[in-house]
């Protein structure tokens, strides 16, 4: 007589045997678990290599945008450095009173620096060189009728109050 153990145990019987419940063999494991790990390391390389070229290429970017921000400066003081030296210029020569002669004859481009911007040395020195202004006088003009005018009628020239309303009075002041 046998048992249901007996029965499940016979040698002829192949689908309750232990090797066809277990999976795959530790060869088909080793090698799964080899080609798992040459796909993790190509991915580490490949993304290591991009990473690599990205900040490459970032730091050529800057570096060309740094190279442009410069160009455009240049460019741009290149284009106002004439209007800057005039303007330099004129207020240099109306601070030590020279008059300036007309400029469209100077070399303007002479009283610029390395950078296109106007040179304050070079400036200085011309406006130095210039003639001063003439002066006609006093610093103020005269007034008509404030204090003692000697430009004015020589009939009065009395300050004295009484001889002013006098004057005044005669109807010939105004």
């Amino acid at each position: 007589m046998t048992t249901q153990d007996d029965n499940s145990n016979q040698p002829g019987d192949e689908s309750n045997s232990p090797n066809s419940s277990a999976g795959p063999t530790l060869e088909e494991v080793t090698a799964d678990r080899d080609r798992w790990k040459t796909l993790s390391r190509q991915n580490e390389t490949n993304y290591n290599s991009t990473r690599t070229e990205l900040h490459q290429l970032q730091e050529s970017q800057q570096a060309a945008l740094e190279t442009a921000k410069s160009e455009g400066r240049a460019s741009a003081l290149e284009e106002i450095s004439t209007d800057l030296v005039t303007a330099e210029l004129r207020l240099q020569a109306a601070g030590a009173g020279a008059e300036l002669p007309n400029l469209s004859f100077l070399d303007l481009s002479r009283f610029t620096g390395d950078d296109k911007r106007p040179n304050p040395d070079a400036v200085k020195s011309f406006i130095e060189s210039l003639p001063k202004q003439v002066s006609s006088g006093s610093a103020f003009p005269q007034i008509a009728g404030a204090s003692h005018n000697k430009g004015a009628n020589s009939e009065f020239s009395s300050i004295n109050p009484d001889d002013l309303a006098d004057y005044i009075a005669g109807g010939v002041f105004l």
